[in-house]
Formats: structure tokens, C-alpha cells, sequence
């Protein structure tokens, strides 16, 4: 049945989803008709009929008036505090009496007199009118989270109010102007010649101390968000089971405090045959995580059973300190490791299980009697799972307390996904949270003409508010703990997300807006708690909400280098934006020598990315590209001696040095070096838009941390990034 053009639009426009938008070459693009009513779909309405469309559009109007308080409201330190209050005439009297709850536990009770206040709207429905006034509250409120409630006769109201300080988190350092630089790595690609055949923990302390020493003040981390612990080869960072948890693989099980103590695991750890099994773990130039997984759950299935037997039974200190992390992170924690032993148990049938959906309907619903049985049946195999996010939150913090001690300002920081995968662990456990006949995505672009679909499902905006953003802040507050900063992918998102309907190309999608300074503000909060400073992925087509919200918030921006070419030559470094962090390249692109060598160019055409017409333009223009390069550094005086002659077809140490130099000379506070840049690698570590074309996220690196931090041509390296920085 065709519905009426004019109210697929109206329903669109109060959902959220507008009917234009300005594309990457910043032209006005249109969204089809026919595309918005899926995206409507997905959103929860029911578009079977005008009748049920007008339906809809009638309880978008009439929500925002139907309760006398907003169930959420976010307020900014820099704003004036006041709420929306909506009361029908009929119940209008002198004053009113608020009770304001704060998290302290303190209890205010604010008189209202509403004779004194102004009706900033109207809104009739039948017979019954509804006014609405601003709400004024005291201006000394602490920040945190607080409740509302009104308790009178006639009407009752409880909302949520966030007090949210104006600005993120910011070292007095950096605020005072000072400049830094880090270095970022993929932490599975780290080789050391202790680690399993992946990075781990262990390594990430290895390289806060040593990288502290040499002057660099973080260290930046892909996600290590939670994958499918009994599914290693799902091993996408970006692509988790739950942006809540941690991804146990990076944990090193000889520094868990109970091996020192469980002569069994040591016993297994030395065996000849597990020592084999480990040596070729180490050798293979790709992470195998089968391999990896195997060696290091044998140990730590054996840990648990000691931890269980010997602590848990006794009750002893460290069963304690378990017990209260648990209770910290409470029923969110309880539903991952019961998602896990799900995924376990239906895994041992059939290997083909990818997830929940996979699983008999009725443990599929988190809050069924079949799941809470099992849970019960169970209880063991499901504390193992809690005790395993303990040790990873353990050794999460001290790699990040020795980032401290080693010197570094900033320290760890982690990298937020943009989503979870569909089939995990945070969208079984609450999946009205997400809309599922939809993933995010990017529209149609001109490095990408038919658009991007990274299959993740969308949280969806309405049931975010009606959860009074609950699961956002858990999200937050779990990646900012334990460590210097968090890098937000694609932070656009907080504004709008190109939503893809499934069963559909990129390019039929359209954006769906999310409420960006309530988002914003809820980080600033947890950013301050956690005294945690935040980076925005904002590359790309920017919508100018966001270029004029995250700097005044200090929310630091992203520069890309190697985009940063004008003409024949690049961007001096004094013109780059400040309050940003600023690389030459990152996960998504090629490395510096495979991207001067071009490469990335021959990848994409062997892969059908690239016609071969279009592979020939882009090496002729990686030509140009090059000698921009050479015109850049013979501007700044950082001209290689090697490239006087000619412009080299390799990339060549000098020109890796120089070209970094050029970027910790910037005006960018942050800068950011690349390990694998750094070994002169040129491989990339993820071609975007593949999936089993290439072997994404397994590629490690070259060389061990031991010899690459023993060697004196990268210490005298790193002496000139600090000068540089300094200069």
C-alpha cells in the first residue's frame, strides 16, 4: 500500500531522520521517500497503514506533554539550570514543592512560587490544556547524577537530572599549552619473546615503561573491548560481543596472582609439550587466536579452580576484593558471564552458532525461566567468566599505574567502538536498546561511492532517553576507568549515524540524529570522574553541531597527516588545529611505507576495490603525493640527504623521521607515532570494506619490544620527537 508522501516526512522529521543532508563534497543530498520508511520500520513504528502512521505522528506530539517532568534531563555548569515543567491548567495553584534528591544522599526540598514564572508554551488536547514553564533550580548544585520528583495532589512526576561541568577533563599541563607525543600500537600485534603469540597486558606495561622513559607520555590502544571468548577468530576490535567488558585474551596468566601459588598450573606451564605448543604460537608472523586461546585458557580454567578451592571457599582478602568487584558492576556483569556460559554451552553443539540468534527462542530472552535455570545450574562456570574480567580490569590498571610511574602525563588510553556486533553479549542482554532491522554505516562518499554498511545494530535514540541513558553511562564510565583517555570512533555518532536497512545497500540509508548534548554532557561528567582525557575520530563530513560542540567542551579533535596535502605541497605545521590529536596515519589506512610505495593501491585493485582505471589514477596520484612530501619538508628544513637527487620509491628511515618531525613540530598538542611505522613495515593492519579478502587485525609486528627498546637509532629517535615537541 502507497502511503501519503506528506506523512512518511512529518514522521520522519520527529523521529529524527531529516530529509537532507550535505554530503562529503558539501552538497545537498535528499533522502528518498522510499528509503525513509524502512529506516521508520527499524525505529519501531508501524508504517502497515495511514491510519497507524498518523497514529504514530500523533504520539511523537503528544510525548513531550504528557508527563510533568522530562524522564531525563542533562544540564551544562555553563547554562543557566532550569527544566521543562508541563502542568495542565486545571492543576495550576500558587506554588509547588520539588524535592530534589542528590547523589550524596542529601534531600532539598525547593518551593516554587508559579505565579512568578512565565508560560513559555501552550498545547491543547481535546478539551484539556497544557502549560508549560522553565523550571528554575539552584545554580550551586553539585555536578552528578540526581532525581526530581513532584508529590502533590493531582499529579506525581520523577525524573533524572544530570548536572554536567562545561568542559571534558584536561591535564593542567596541556591546558596550560604544553605539547606531547605517544605512540599508538595494536595491542595483539605487539611481539615480545615472553608474550603467547599476541600482545597482552604484560607488553602494554613494557611499553608505558619504556616508552615513558624515552619521553612519550601515552600509549594508544586499539578496543579491547569483550569478543567471543569461546569464538577467537571472530577478532574484529571493532566488531565486539560488549563494549562493557574487556577482551580476556590480553590477559598473561603468569602474572594472575594465583599461578605463584597453584603448583598444577606451573606443572602444565613447564611441560615440553605445552612449551612446543607455545614456541610456534610465538613464531607465526600472523596472530593465530585459536592457537593463543587454547594455551592461555588451559591455564586459567586451572587458576579459577584454585581460586575457587582456595580463596572463594575461605572467603580469604582477594575473594573479598573479587566479591566487591562484582557487586560494583552488578546485574550488567551477572548477564555478560551468563551470556558467555550460554555461548559456551550452545557452541559444544554446533560450531556454526554465531550468536544468540542461533540459540532456542526461549534463551534468547535474558529474563526467561529457561535462562534463569541455567544460570542457576550453572553458577560456577558463570562466576568464571566474572573472575576473568577481574583479572583483566587488574591488569589493565597496572599497566596504566606504571604509564604513572614511567612519567607519562596521559598514560593508557582506549579506543571506544562505534557499536557491537548483533549477535553478542550487550544486545541479547538488552535488546530494545538496539534496533535491529538496521546497522550503522556511511553514505556514499569519494573514497567510498557505494557507502559503507559495518553491520552493527544502532542503539536506538527513543529507548536510550527511556532508559535515562543508563546503559550509556555504564558504557562510558567503563572505558574511561583505569586509564589516561578514551579515543570515541566516529564521534559524529553522538550527533547522527547513518543507519543502513538491512537486506540493503549503504547508499538507500539515511541519518538518524541522537540527542548530542545530552551525550556530550554525560561525557564531560564521566571525563572529570575519571580524570580522563577525550579524543573525537571526526574525520570525514562533519556536521557543523559537532565542530561547534566537542572544541568548546575540550574534546579533542582528530588530524590525519597524510590527508592534510594542499596543492603541491602539505599544511605547515603551525596551521594544524590545536586541541587535537594529530597522526600520520592510523588502523584504517595504509602504513607510511606501504602508502608511499603505493601499496594499498596494488592491495585494493588485487581485491577488486580498484578497477584497474582507477588503481592507475591513484598511483599517478600518489606520485604527486610524494613529491608534495619532499616540497613539505624542504620548506620546514627537514629535507632527508637521501632525497636530494631523487624522490625515492621506497619509503626510507630518514623519510619516516623527517616526516614525523613534521608532525610533533605542529600546532596539535598531541601527536601520535606508530610502532609499526617505526619498524618500517608496510603491510596494513585492516583494509576497510573486507572481511575474510584479507587477514585483518592479525598482522604483528616485526620485531620484540625487547630489541626494538634496546636499539639506539629509536632512543635517539625518540630524544628528537621530545625536542621537537618542545621547540
Amino acid at each position: 500500500m502507497m502511503l501519503k508522501p506528506e506523512l512518511i516526512n512529518q514522521l520522519a522529521e520527529l523521529a529524527g531522520m531529516p530529509g537532507t543532508y550535505h554530503d562529503w563534497a558539501g552538497e545537498p543530498v535528499s533522502i528518498a521517500l522510499e528509503n525513509k520508511a524502512p529506516m521508520l520500520e527499524a525505529l519501531g513504528f508501524d508504517m502497515s497503514s495511514e491510519k497507524t502512521v498518523q497514529y504514530e505522528i500523533e504520539q511523537l506530539i503528544e510525548k513531550p506533554w504528557q508527563d510533568a517532568l522530562p524522564e531525563v534531563v542533562v544540564l551544562h555548569d555553563d547554562k543557566p539550570y532550569e527544566i521543562p515543567l508541563n502542568l495542565k491548567k486545571k492543576q495550576l495553584k500558587e506554588s509547588i514543592v520539588v524535592h530534589l534528591l542528590l547523589e550524596s544522599g542529601e534531600e532539598q526540598n525547593i518551593e516554587v512560587k508559579l505565579s512568578a514564572l512565565e508560560v513559555v508554551e501552550r498545547h491543547s488536547a481535546g478539551k484539556s490544556e497544557t502549560l508549560r514553564f522553565n523550571l528554575p533550580l539552584p545554580q550551586d548544585l553539585p555536578l552528578g547524577y540526581h532525581r526530581l520528583q513532584l508529590n502533590d495532589k493531582g499529579f506525581k512526576a520523577d525524573s533524572s537530572l544530570i548536572i554536567a561541568p562545561a568542559t571534558c577533563y584536561e591535564p593542567e599541563s596541556l591546558l596550560n599549552g604544553e605539547k606531547i607525543w605517544g605512540s599508538g600500537v595494536q595491542l595483539y600485534s605487539v611481539r615480545s619473546e615472553r608474550n603467547w603469540g599476541m600482545g597482552d597486558f604484560t607488553d602494554l606495561k613494557t611499553l608505558t615503561t619504556e616508552l615513558g622513559q624515552n619521553g612519550a607520555h601515552f600509549v594508544g590502544l586499539n578496543p579491547i573491548h569483550a569478543l567471543y571468548q569461546d569464538n577467537p577468530l571472530h577478532c574484529s576490535p571493532y566488531s565486539p560481543s560488549s563494549r562493557l567488558y574487556g577482551n580476556v585474551l590480553y590477559l598473561d596468566p603468569l602474572v594472575v596472582p594465583e599461578f605463584e601459588e597453584c603448583k598444577e598450573a606451573q606443572q602444565r606451564f613447564s611441560d615440553d609439550t605445552f612449551q612446543q605448543r607455545l614456541t610456534e604460537s610465538r613464531a607465526c608472523d600472523y596472530v593465530d587466536y585459536e592457537k593463543t586461546a587454547s594455551l592461555k585458557f588451559e591455564i586459567l580454567d586451572q587458576l579459577y579452580e584454585y581460586f575457587r578451592e582456595q580463596h572463594l571457599s575461605s572467603n580469604s582478602d582477594r575473594a573479598k576484593t573479587f566479591e566487591a568487584y562484582c557487586a560494583r558492576h552488578g546485574e550488567p556483569l551477572q548477564r555478560f558471564a551468563v551470556f558467555n556460559a550460554l555461548y559456551e554451552h550452545f557452541r559444544k553443539q554446533d560450531l556454526m552458532n554465531w550468536g544468540w540468534p542461533c540459540w532456542p527462542e526461549a534463551y534468547q530472552d535474558p529474563d526467561s525461566k529457561e535462562v534463569a535455570e541455567f544460570a542457576k545450574a550453572n553458577e560456577e562456570r558463570i562466576t568464571y567468566f566474572k573472575y576473568l574480567q577481574w583479572l583483566a580490569e587488574e591488569q589493565f590498571a597496572q599497566a596504566q599505574q606504571s604509564a604513572k610511574e614511567a612519567g607519562m602525563m596521559v598514560g593508557v588510553y582506549r579506543d571506544l567502538a562505534v557499536g557491537a556486533d548483533r549477535g553478542g553479549a550487550d544486545v541479547w542482554s538488552d535488546r530494545r536498546l538496539f534496533c535491529l532491522e538496521a546497522s550503522t554505516g556511511a553514505p556514499p562518499d569519494g573514497l567510498g561511492p557505494q557507502g559503507q554498511n559495518w553491520g552493527l545494530p544502532p542503539f536506538n535514540p527513543a529507548a536510550l532517553q527511556e532508559r535515562r541513558y543508563q546503559p550509556f553511562i555504564d558504557m562510558i564510565r567503563n572505558n574511561m576507568r583505569d586509564c589516561g583517555a578514551l579515543r570515541i570512533d566516529h564521534a559524529m555518532g553522538l550527533f547522527r549515524l547513518w543507519w543502513c536497512p538491512n537486506g540493503k545497500g549503504a547508499a538507500e540509508g539515511a541519518y538518524i540524529h541522537y540527542p548530542l548534548q545530552d551525550l556530550l554532557g554525560i561525557i564531560k561528567l564521566e571525563s572529570r570522574r575519571n580524570e580522563c582525557l577525550v579524543f573525537g575520530e571526526d574525520l570525514g563530513t562533519v556536521p557543523q553541531e559537532i565542530t561547534d560542540s566537542l572544541p568548546p567542551a575540550r574534546f579533542y579533535s582528530s588530524v590525519m597527516g597524510i590527508f592534510m596535502q594542499e596543492g603541491d605541497s602539505y599544511v605547515l605545521p603551525e596551521q594544524f588545529k590545536q586541541k587535537a590529536l594529530a597522526t600520520l596515519v592510523c588502523h584504517d589506512t595504509p602504513t607510511l611505507a606501504g602508502w608511499w610505495a603505493g601499496k594499498d593501491i596494488g592491495l585494493a585493485e588485487s581485491l577488486g576495490i580498484f578497477t584497474p582505471e582507477r588503481a592507475e589514477d591513484e598511483r599517478a596520484g600518489r606520485k604527486g603525493t610524494r613529491q608534495a612530501v619532499i616540497n613539505l619538508l624542504g620548506a620546514i628544513n627537514e629535507l632527508p640527504s637521501d632525497t636530494w637527487d631523487q624522490i625515492p620509491e621506497q619509503f626510507t628511515r630518514q623519510l619516516m623521521e623527517r616526516f614525523s618531525y613534521y608532525l610533533t613540530r605542529s600546532g596539535s598538542q598531541i601527536a601520535g607515532i606508530q610502532l609499526e611505522d617505526c619498524m618500517m613495515i608496510d603491510t596494513p593492519v585492516n583494509i576497510p570494506g573486507t572481511s575474510t579478502e584479507y587477514p585483518n587485525w592479525r598482522r604483528r609486528l616485526t620485531e620484540n619490544l625487547e630489541s626494538f627498546f634496546s636499539r639506539e637509532e629509536n632512543k635517539a629517535f625518540f630524544h628528537n620527537l621530545t625536542q621537537c615537541r618542545k621547540a
